[in-house]
């Protein structure tokens, strides 16, 4: 004897199970023999899901964009002025060059020797 039950084997060909469409199951899962049905009901969400997704990136990438010319725009504004004190400095130091020689040339000596004095004190 068979203890099988036959099914109905056009209907039994996907490997979700099937029930009878009684109780809350019918209601928590689609049908499986309309796959296309519910591709379709879900094509709205997912559209509605992928549009909300593709905002949010575009926002934080504007917000970041937004940050990062504003540091730039800081550090080209830090970057010319530190130019602007250098120039300033060396058109300074030629000034005082021009107007005392003779104390720049001493300066330079005694910068010189000291040098030569921390030098020759580590060769010991």
């Amino acid at each position: 004897m068979d203890n099988t039950t036959s099914t109905n084997d056009a209907t039994s060909t996907t490997p979700f199970p099937a029930h009878d469409g009684t109780g809350d199951a019918a209601r928590a899962t689609p049908s499986p023999a309309k796959p296309a049905e519910a591709t379709e009901a879900a094509a709205p969400i997912v559209d509605r899901l992928i549009k909300r997704a593709t905002s949010s990136a575009h926002d934080a990438v504007d917000g970041i964009a937004a940050k990062v010319s504003s540091v730039a725009d800081g550090l080209q504004g830090g970057v010319s002025k530190v130019g602007d004190t250098r120039d300033e400095w060396v058109e300074a130091a030629r000034d005082a060059i021009r107007e005392h020689p003779l104390a720049t040339v001493a300066g330079a000596l005694v910068v010189g020797a000291a040098l030569l004095s921390l030098m020759s004190s580590r060769r010991d």
